[in-house]
């Protein structure tokens, strides 16, 4: 029974390693910033080559990059998702591109949401880039999931 229970414990914890290992190609901060009461996320192309980070789609809000939001009611909690980039020119933003060695940061003010009383900001991210040896799209998903305490 331990041998079961290590096994899984050991799978548990390779599952959390390509998180660390992945920041290599794409190096994230996201981090709650206490003073203007907003979110900022940098990412960071440490690769040679482009990653292109795709954004939530206008038809499908569970494809493509998000932040949701976790609020607390007095009945509850309840989840506002919210896309990484809004519309541009009157057109929406479908992706963007970093290119190497290039950082690309993003600010969510909580007052421009609007979110109160915001417990909780997970992050999933979905990127892509070209596989030099196969010239193919190879894409990677990363998550964060980040605890806050707003204020009020």
């Amino acid at each position: 029974m331990n041998t079961i229970k290590s096994f899984f414990i050991s799978i548990l914890l390779c599952m959390s390693i390509p998180s660390k290992g992945q920041t290599q190609d794409l190096e994230i901060t996201f981090a709650y910033n206490r003073q203007d009461n907003a979110l900022i996320l940098k990412l960071f192309n440490n690769t040679d080559k482009e990653i292109i980070v795709l954004n939530q789609s206008l038809l499908n809000e569970s494809s493509g990059s998000c932040i949701i939001l976790t609020e607390k009611h007095d009945n509850g909690q309840s989840d506002l998702i919210i896309s990484l980039y809004d519309y541009e020119d009157g057109q929406w933003i479908r992706s963007k591109t970093i290119n190497p060695n290039e950082r690309l940061e993003l600010f969510y003010s909580f007052e421009a949401i609007p979110a109160n009383n915001v417990t909780r900001a997970r992050l999933f991210l979905s990127t892509y880039f070209r596989d030099r040896k196969t010239g193919k799209l190879v894409s990677k998903r990363y998550k964060n999931d980040l605890p806050i305490k707003q204020i009020k």
